[in-house]
């Protein structure tokens, strides 16, 4: 089991803080995750398909789009932070 989390304005606009995917062949990367939300979650689609893309955790720590995924990670995806 995957457990993908939504955090602060994400969770609002997907209206969701959780989901559990089964984990899978093709689910091996973050892209390939990304891909599949996107493939079944209009609201998660029209999310990462703006100007400020979310940006994403693997086990609590930050990554990137190639980064590996496997059975029992918990992903994550916030608002990109400002500075000021």
């Amino acid at each position: 089991m995957i457990t993908v989390l939504y955090f602060a304005s994400i969770r609002e606009h997907i209206g969701r803080g959780e989901d559990r995917l089964e984990a899978a062949d093709d689910l091996t990367t973050v892209a390939a995750l990304i891909r599949h939300l996107s493939e079944t979650d209009s609201s998660f689609n029209e999310l990462y398909q703006g100007p400020n893309p979310p940006l994403i955790s693997v086990n609590q720590v930050f990554a990137e789009i190639s980064s590996p995924i496997a059975d029992g990670d918990e992903i994550g995806f916030f608002p990109p932070m400002t500075g000021g």
